[in-house]
Order: structure tokens, then sequence, then C-alpha cells
């Protein structure tokens, strides 16, 4: 594999295993830690439930048999389901792509984990998610939750979730931001440079510098027309790395679809789960899933 890759990637493309475990998942009554196995961006689910609060590897395997390369410190396999070098086990926690292996990063019952087998080239890096909403804005990969600014209608729901909102959103930092494409192409700059560059920002969905919705699909590799789709919700971060603040961005080829879009977000925050990226018609029905597709 390209050296290029994070270690997380480039040690996942190895399929042999040191070994296969399985743990005890956690005890009746005790709380665990929330875990979504799933296959081709979300599409198919191969396991969710609860894992046992400890390293992303050891929760994982009290919920599903796992394989591991380099003595445990990366999965390989889950249930049988292995990687080959160009479908792969990725995972997030809080909704912010892990830059280290699963053995290294220690969750509790207040984290959330999302693992997913899928083919990856054209997407080495996808930072942030919203699979995990409201996180990571309110919980991110170390189970800190800094001051956040955010934009209506999301500033409210954040704050019912606990989160510390100051301002509107600004134009640095952790934030929500919603308004139209062309509104906020000129009001922010990582939303103007995630547009202009999808694939180093991750973007799985996105308004395009002509308002037109796309959606980056996985199995033919290519950025394709929406048609119907008036939003989209989507995550990045500011320097498009995993360190960086995590940025929400609920665009609209109007500011009414952006707002509609939100609000339908607000209240249906259950829409994202195990999901990278979100577009939505002038019903809000979901017309594209980041990496999917188009959804017929």
């Amino acid at each position: 594999m390209l050296r290029a890759l994070p270690p997380l990637l480039l040690v996942a493309a190895l399929v042999a295993a040191c070994g296969t475990s399985k743990s005890t998942p956690p005890a009746a009554g005790s709380p665990g830690v929330p875990i979504a196995v799933t296959a081709d961006w979300g599409a198919a689910t191969i396991a969710n439930g609860a894992g046992t609060p400890g390293s992303v590897s050891s929760a994982t395997r009290a919920l599903a048999p796992i394989a591991t390369t380099y003595g445990g410190r990366y999965v390989s396999s889950i249930s049988g389901h292995a990687g080959d070098g160009t479908r792969d086990w990725i995972f997030w926690v809080n909704g912010i792509e892990a830059s280290v292996g699963a053995a290294d990063i220690k969750v509790s019952a207040q984290d959330s984990v999302w693992w997913d087998l899928h083919r990856w080239p054209g997407r080495v890096h996808v930072p942030a998610v919203i699979a995990s909403w409201p996180m990571p804005l309110t919980r991110g990969l170390t189970g800190e939750s800094p001051p956040i600014t955010a934009d209506a209608p999301l500033a409210t729901a954040l704050r019912k979730a606990g989160a510390n909102v100051t301002l509107a959103a600004a134009t640095s930092g952790p934030r929500a931001l919603v308004g139209s494409g062309a509104v906020l192409l000129e009001r922010d700059p990582t939303w103007r440079a995630a547009v202009a560059n999808p694939t180093a920002a991750g973007l799985t969905a996105w308004i395009d510098r002509k308002g037109h919705v796309r959606v980056w699909d996985a199995p033919t590799q290519m950025a394709r027309l929406v048609p119907g789709a008036v939003a989209v919700i989507v995550a990045t971060t500011d320097g498009f790395g995993a360190d960086d603040p995590p940025v929400v961005v609920v665009a609209g080829i109007t500011p009414e679809t952006a707002t509609a879009a939100a609000q339908y977000l607000v209240q249906h925050p259950e829409i994202t789960r195990h999901t990278a990226a979100l577009c939505l018609g002038p019903d809000n029905q979901i017309n594209c899933v980041g990496g999917v597709g188009l959804v017929q």
C-alpha cells in the first residue's frame, strides 16, 4: 500500500491476523460503549450493540469476534469480514477518524464507535462524519467538550445536548454551520477549501461552486450529481486532520433549504446513524448517502 497512507490504513490492509478473540460483554445493567459495525459506508449492518469500556479493540471484542495484527494493536477482521487492501476496516470515535490503532484509544459509555468496512481509494481520509451526531461537537476523540460556536437551529439543539455553545458559528474552531452553499463559500474558509478539494477534506457529500449537490460514490470512485437534492449534512475538520477542530455543515442550495434540513436534523437526529454524510430532497427524503451514492 502507498506510504502516504495513515498508519491505520497501512496496517489494516494486511489481512493476515495474529489471533481471533471475543471477550465478555458488559454485565446486565452496566453501561456499555455503543458500537456499530457496518460495511460499505453503512449500507449493511454487521453488528450493533454495546462493548465493554476499555480500548476500542477490547470493547469491540465484547460485541463481535475480531482478528488482529501487530500484536493485537490493529483490527483486520470483524465477525469474519476481512479487508483486502482496497476494502478495509476504518473506525471513528465520536465522529472523529482514528489516527492510531484500536488498541491505543480508550472509550467509555459516553463515547460512540463506528466501524465500517469499505472501499477507501479516493477517500483515504474522512476526518469527521455525522454518524454520531451531535458528536463530535459535544464530545471529541479525547472525550473533551470545548466551547463551540453554532448557527441556529443547531445551536439550541447542541445546548440541549450539553454543548457549551457561545456564539453564532465563527470561522475557526469547533462549529456548526447552516446556510446556503454560496453564502458558506464566502463566509467560511474551511468550507471554501473543502469544496475546492473534497478529496483532501474527506467530503462524501457537498454542494459545488455551481450550486449542484454531489455525492462521492465509492463503488465507482466518482463524484456524482444528485438529482432532486437540495441540501447536504456533512462534517470535516478545520485542517482536514483528525486532530483539528470539527466542523459540521448543513448547506442548502438556498438559505431556506439549509434551514429546513437543519430543522429536520434537530427533530430526527437518528437519520445520521451509521452514515458519513447525507443529501436531502425538498421533502426531507434522503437522496444520497456519502460513500454509498444515490439512494433509489
